[in-house]
């Protein structure tokens, strides 16, 4: 990425379903959830707003929950380290070593799911 720049980018994980931004470390270092927020949050939003609307089985009225966490509650989408902090993240070091925007998408509740369940997946997720 440092050699060569992509201004947005998605990595994507298992086993909820979210969309998550930087960043993703608190600022208080024993604090393991905390809001923080970039100077760029209102982009960072937008983008996962607009990817968790597009996600059929995040933006279904029928949205289940995957485990404890209620993010219906925030339209699906949460800041890093309000959900849970993480150091080093990819987030974090794309936006503050290459200007990447980066965000994280969990995919699926199920963090394997069975290659029988991969076409629903793909079609969740395809726009």
């Amino acid at each position: 990425m440092q050699r060569y720049p992509f201004v947005l980018s998605a990595n994507l994980h298992g086993g909820e379903l979210v969309v998550t931004y930087p960043f993703d470390m608190s600022r208080t270092y024993w604090k393991a959830q905390e809001l923080t927020p970039t100077p760029d949050d209102g982009v960072f939003r937008w983008l996962a707003t607009v990817y968790a609307a597009a996600n059929l089985a995040m933006a279904s009225g029928e949205r289940r929950r995957c485990h404890y966490d209620d993010f219906t509650r925030f339209g699906n989408i949460i800041n890093g380290a309000h959900w849970h902090t993480v150091a080093g993240s990819m987030n974090d070091f794309s936006y503050l070593h290459t200007n990447c925007f980066e965000i994280t998408v969990e995919l699926s509740c199920d963090k394997f799911p069975h290659a029988s369940e991969l076409p629903e997946e793909w079609e969740n997720n395809r726009e």
